[in-house]
């Protein structure tokens, strides 16, 4: 089983452009990630689609706006998910 794959976008206040970083991460670390992302306020979205090699992903989109950190005006993160992560026990 693939690893959860999250991508973060952050756009800082103080200077021009967007940072973006990819992390391996585990089912259960995305899982609590998007319960937390939820409780908090901030908008959550979950899609099923099909990755380039065709298998069943779930993306999850969580968009934190400004206020949680300082010179911080937006973070973004992607969540893919392995549809087969989520029903393998």
């Amino acid at each position: 089983m693939r690893p959860v794959t999250v991508t973060t976008f952050v756009q800082y206040a103080s200077k021009p452009g967007t940072d973006r970083w990819h992390e391996p991460i585990s089912v259960d670390v995305a899982r609590q990630c998007l319960r937390r992302a939820r409780r908090s306020g901030d908008t959550v979205e979950i899609r099923q689609t099909t990755a380039r090699d065709g298998s069943s992903v779930h993306v999850a989109h969580v968009h934190i706006g400004p206020g949680r950190w300082r010179d911080v005006d937006s973070v973004t993160d992607i969540y893919e998910i392995p549809t087969d992560a989520l029903t393998d026990l």
